[in-house]
């Protein structure tokens, strides 16, 4: 049985682009922290746990940490509680109040950066910089992050694999269908040429795809998903005009567990010359 095509909220007009600067303030505003809404169950080990281990065995009790984009900081707190230095930047003036009203440790320091403006830190400061999916500091050879990483030093980057998961075929519309298939080698085999071509002085780049299964637990968290960060009349419309169709399709396709959706990662290491 073929599903129907359902309501696109990309055309609603108060509809704010994904991760675009607008969507990241209405977050930060309504939430003071970068957190997903929606429910579900992930099979271990998550994304979060792979890429948490890998940032941990790079620290040693001496190293000093920083995470570009930290959010509310829960992930550098967690991962590096290790370091004898560990900093946070984002540009959310509210996640970083959230990581601070938090954070039980001395060693910890979060504060609010603009990293277009350049960073307060002393050039070779830092033994790990690493960033979960915020910005990439290493593309150019003079750069910030080139700039503040000792030689050695490792750099850690999780980017997302830019698919959906299987969402455009349960749910056209709700979901852009591409009309080409994503393919999983060849965005990889792109992601590793442009790092070395704009690595800047990074060797041993690295990037393996890390795949992650997640399992939605009801209808009404495939429209969560779909319109985290949109304001309550978006969230509201598009509930209106796709639950019932989301709810037929979510009971057709559903495990036990929920509905399995397949999340693609990409794990970027190198060290810096």
């Amino acid at each position: 049985m073929e599903n129907k095509t359902l309501y696109n909220p990309a055309g609603h007009p108060e509809w704010v682009p994904p991760h675009s600067r607008e969507w990241y303030d209405r977050i930060a505003s309504e939430q003071g922290e970068y957190a997903y809404p929606w429910k579900s169950e992930f099979e271990e080990p998550s994304i979060e746990t792979i890429f948490g281990q890998a940032l941990s065995s790079l620290i040693a009790d001496r190293s000093r940490v920083l995470d570009i984009g930290c959010g509310h900081g829960d992930f550098l707190s967690k991962w590096a509680s290790r370091a004898e230095e560990a900093v946070g930047i984002d540009i959310q003036e509210k996640f970083i109040a959230t990581a601070n009203g938090n954070k039980t440790e001395d060693h910890f320091r979060f504060l609010t950066i603009n990293v277009a403006d350049g960073l307060p830190f002393p050039d070779r400061h830092f033994d790990v910089v690493y960033s979960k999916k915020g910005p990439w500091l290493f593309g150019e050879r003079d750069g910030e992050g080139c700039r503040i990483i000792k030689k050695g030093g490792h750099v850690l980057h999780l980017i997302h694999g830019s698919t959906d998961g299987g969402m455009r075929a349960l749910f056209p519309g709700l979901y852009y269908v591409s009309p080409l298939p994503w393919d999983r080698d060849k965005a990889m085999r792109r992601l590793y040429d442009d790092l070395r071509l704009t690595g800047g002085p990074l060797t041993g780049i690295d990037v393996r795809c890390v795949e992650e299964l997640e399992y939605l637990s009801a209808p009404e968290d495939v429209l969560l998903k779909k319109c985290y960060g949109q304001k309550e009349e978006v969230r509201q419309y598009v509930r209106e005009q796709c639950l019932d169709d989301v709810t037929d399709i979510f009971n057709r396709h559903a495990t036990p567990r929920g509905l399995r959706v397949v999340n693609y990662y990409f794990i970027v290491t190198a060290k810096a010359e």
